[in-house]
């Protein structure tokens, strides 16, 4: 019998193939498990008790009286609601669109999954989606947007450790706060102020299905679109907003009508429409989107279904009519700047207290601090209406780049702790990424001699009837080749420190600035001044400056060759860089606050986003000065309000004090002064530093225009007279002076040379109607041209 070759019959060729397809599904599964092993190996840890962190919050930032004067917002807007202040329609129309199981799984819809899956494979379109809102605040707080495999897989591991860690209703307060709404803000609250101006608590059913249907798919069901504003449309009703126009581009003749159409119906503040006229943003019509509707109409359908609502209910929130109505983020009137500068001391403060540059910008934005400025709401706007009153600069104009010329800036403090109550820097413009001017040093001219020369001299043993030769000094005493001090007014001879700062001389501003540190009672016949070592007597003055605020002051230790140790700079305010009108409020304040030095602050508390008072503003100051010091130059300079070169400043019913400053070639005016309540500081100029056409009485001017109405309900306060001074009958001044116990007047000898010498007087200055005289030899003197020893030495006293 033969042997017959067997063949592999159909029950082998099916064992086979289920032997390879068992082979094949166990590799697979290996692969596709180490796979799954490697990408959750991978996925950061992470602690979802500690979600609230991870929501960023937009900041906040109120008045001193907490008003809130401005959200934060960079490229989100967001603001944490807890969920009992969230509506309960709210939400269950979340969770009757995005998760009717939510309360029934563990982080993961299973069902839900498998049939998302045969619906892709049936309509070939993979978009259904599956994710639970837990799986979605994996997503919005630990990984991101796109729709690779790993992130899947990392949100449904993320989603389980969710659930395991927080409540449902944790879970659901977590997602409501950080979903994205459109239109850059970030949770339920944040959304419902930025289309309804209101708060979430107040939002009826129909607005709440609205809502909730945006978060899917945020461009598509946003509730407005962006359309074309035009003159047609009803300028009392039309909802807007204010977008950045685009680069290169310029608003229409058009835009800018409706910019002042909108200003006109108190819409816009002056400030918007300056921004639109400059074409830094353009209005744009904010149009009902009505697929929002027909997605709303879904949810409400669905609700009904899942029995979260009735049908009367349903019904009555389909033919509701919801109106948009976009909320304000901002005071209107305000400008940026005071707000600008709460944001940089913020960032700062954050520094100190450990956190990173770039950390510090970030938790000033989405940190959802509450920050309680220093600001004064009603100062403010005072502030922001009179500077923007034209009267005040005399030959007002407008630049080629639309701005007002010249320009201003104003910074009113509070001596006592230094909390600034108001600030301008610019009229006519916002802020923001404008030139904020309170913070650009500016040649101050006389108005440092009170903070550089003579603080300094009652300092260090100076008295006010101290006398000196006020008339012109040849450049061989100074040890100059050809440069010498002049006064741009008149000469009164020999005279007392007092009357030197009521006149505000050059000549004895120079003088006396020489004289600090030397042994005033040493004998002297010389004409001048003993001016033993200028260069400790400069060394003093700087180091005063320093010692109240004055960032820019150069010594010759900071830089040896170019510096501020000369009496151009010290004396007649000629400094190499300036004082900025903000450092300028704080260094007077030791003269308004008994010697005690309180930098200028914007910021009083900071609360972070879980109630805790991370920072308070400490309002001890520095004493810097004697006591006795600044009550006799608050005395001194309430007679430069009075009687000096300051008059234009003064108004009745208040104890006023303060100095004038005209720089070399009149390019900046300023006014310094201050009340037994606050101190003010006034700069006005140009910004491409030309000529003005007026001199420091423009800034007293307006001086008076601010802190006049801040004053009328307010006790007039004479200051008292501090223990280290007393008042002394001087005889050959003729009457009775300030001094600090242990000091005495010197050279007032010369009075009686100067008398002897029975040389003619005559009084020229009449800015100042005061009865000190000059020499005419002296007057011929003045006419003549002085050479300067630098272009940045001022000439002009007052």
């Amino acid at each position: 019998m033969k042997n017959r070759k067997r063949g592999i019959g159909i029950s082998g060729l099916i064992k086979i193939f289920l032997i390879l397809f068992l082979i094949v599904m166990i590799s697979l599964a290996t692969f596709t498990g180490g796979y799954v092993l490697s990408v959750l190996k991978a996925a950061p840890k992470i602690d979802p008790s500690n979600y609230r962190s991870l929501i960023n919050e937009t900041s906040e930032v109120y008045s001193d009286d907490g008003q809130l004067v401005e959200t934060l917002v960079s490229s989100e807007f967001s603001e944490y609601v807890t969920l009992d202040k969230i509506p309960e329609h709210l939400q269950k129309a979340v969770i009757a669109v995005e998760d009717e199981r939510f309360y029934e799984h563990n982080g993961v819809d299973f069902k839900r999954v498998v049939g998302a899956l045969i619906h892709d494979l049936k309509t070939r379109s993979f978009d259904q989606g599956a994710s639970t809102l837990t799986m979605q605040l994996a997503k919005n707080l630990y990984t991101s947007s796109s729709k690779d495999v790993n992130r899947k897989l990392t949100d449904i591991f993320y989603a389980f450790n969710i659930e395991s860690h927080l409540s449902k209703d944790q879970i659901l307060e977590a997602y409501l706060n950080s979903a994205g709404f459109s239109k850059g803000t970030v949770g339920v609250q944040a959304a419902s102020k930025t289309f309804f101006n209101k708060d979430v608590s107040e939002l009826t059913l129909a607005e709440s299905s609205l809502l909730a249907g945006v978060t899917n798919r945020p461009t598509k069901y946003s509730p407005y679109n962006n359309a074309t504003l035009t003159l047609e449309d009803n300028m009392e009703t039309v909802q807007f907003v204010l977008h950045p126009t685009a680069k290169d581009k310029e608003n229409t003749k058009e835009t800018i009508q409706i910019g002042q159409a909108l200003f006109d119906l108190g819409r816009i503040d002056k400030f918007d429409l300056n921004q639109i006229k400059n074409s830094v943003y353009t209005p744009i019509k904010a149009e009902f989107n009505p697929v929002s509707k027909e997605r709303q109409e879904l949810i409400l359908d669905l609700m009904l279904k899942q029995g979260y609502i009735t049908q009367n209910e349903h019904d009555e929130a389909k033919n509701q009519t919801i109106e948009i109505k976009i909320g304000t983020r901002s005071q209107k009137g305000l400008s940026s700047f005071f707000v600008d500068e709460v944001k940089r001391e913020v960032v700062s403060i954050l520094e100190s207290l450990g956190y990173s540059s770039e950390e510090a910008h970030a938790k000033l934005y989405n940190g959802g601090f509450n920050i309680v400025s220093s600001m004064n709401l009603d100062m403010q706007r005072h502030l922001e209406e009179v500077t923007s009153n034209a009267k005040y600069y005399p030959g007002n104009r407008t630049d080629d780049n639309g701005i007002p010329q010249p320009q201003v800036s104003a910074v009113l403090m509070d001596q006592h702790n230094g909390q600034v109550k108001a600030l301008i820097g610019g009229r006519g413009i916002s802020g923001g990424k404008t030139l904020n001017r309170a913070d650009v040093p500016r040649q101050p001219g006389s108005s440092i001699k009170p903070i550089s020369v003579y603080m300094t001299a009652l300092e260090n043993g100076s008295t006010a009837a101290d006398v000196y030769l006020d008339a012109k000094i040849p450049a061989k005493v100074l040890g100059t080749s050809s440069w010498s001090p002049s006064n741009v007014g008149s000469y009164a001879g020999w005279t007392t420190i007092r009357n030197l700062v009521k006149r505000s001389s050059n000549v004895g501003a120079i003088l006396v600035s020489r004289d600090i540190g030397s042994d005033l009672n040493a004998h002297t016949k010389t004409t001048y001044s003993k001016a033993v070592d200028t260069d400790k007597a400069y060394k003093l003055i700087i180091d005063n400056l320093k010692k109240i605020g004055v960032t820019t002051v150069i010594s010759p230790e900071d830089n040896p060759k170019y510096n501020d140790a000369n009496a151009a700079a010290l004396a007649l305010g000629g400094m190499t860089h300036g004082i900025s009108p903000l450092e300028m409020a704080g260094a007077y304040t030791p003269l308004a606050n008994e010697g005690i030095y309180q930098k200028p602050t914007f910021v009083n508390q900071i609360t972070n986003s879980q109630g805790d008072v991370i920072y308070k503003k400490d309002p001890v100051g520095t004493q810097v000065i004697k006591p006795g010091t600044a009550f006799i130059m608050t005395n001194i300079l309430h007679d430069v309000v009075t009687q000096g070169t300051g008059t234009n400043a003064n108004f009745s019913g208040m104890y006023l004090a303060g100095k004038t400053g005209t720089t070399n070639k009149q390019k900046d005016a300023w006014f310094v002064g201050y009340s037994p309540y606050y101190v003010c500081s006034v700069w006005i100029g140009n910004d491409k530093n030309e000529r003005l056409p007026f001199m420091s009485y423009a800034a007293a001017t307006l001086w008076k225009g601010i802190m006049k109405p801040i004053h009328e309900d307010l006790e007039n306060k004479v200051p008292e007279q501090p223990n280290d001074v007393e008042k002394k009958y001087v005889r050959a001044i003729g009457r009775s002076e300030y001094f600090l116990k242990g000091t005495q007047a010197h050279y007032t000898n010369k009075l009686g040379w100067y008398e002897n010498k029975k040389e003619e007087k005559k009084n020229e200055d009449k800015d100042n109607n005061n009865n000190n005289n000059k020499d005419k030899k002296s007057k011929s003197k003045d006419k003549s041209k002085d050479t300067e020893k630098t272009k940045r030495s001022s000439k002009n006293n007052d």
